[in-house]
């Protein structure tokens, strides 16, 4: 299970790196990268590389889409079966839709 997570990881990462050079996020001076044990999403400055801030979120965050406009990121928590809507200007959750059973 723990190899399945730095893979997804990874590709994670690299998708986020790739939306970014092609310009496709207008939030693309951040990075948004889920923590699955900590429960929250670190926000990465790309210019600085530096963490700016954690949003937490639901349990155990396993997936995560960025809106095309750049102004929400979705974050889904496996263990809670919801999603976490972050609004990428406040850098905060408004919004828990409940999802699955």
């Amino acid at each position: 299970m723990l190899g399945k997570q730095k893979l997804y990881l990874r590709a994670l990462v690299s998708i986020a790196f790739i939306l970014m050079l092609v310009g496709i996020v207008d939030a693309a001076q951040f990075a948004y990268i889920i923590n699955y044990g900590s429960n929250n999403v670190s926000v990465i400055n790309t210019t600085t590389n530096n963490v700016t801030t954690n949003v937490t979120v639901g349990t155990n965050p396993y997936g995560i889409a960025i809106a095309p406009a750049g102004l929400k990121v979705y974050v889904a928590n496996q263990a809670a079966n919801t999603v976490s809507v972050i609004d990428t200007t406040t850098n905060t959750v408004t919004t828990i839709v409940p999802v699955g059973t």
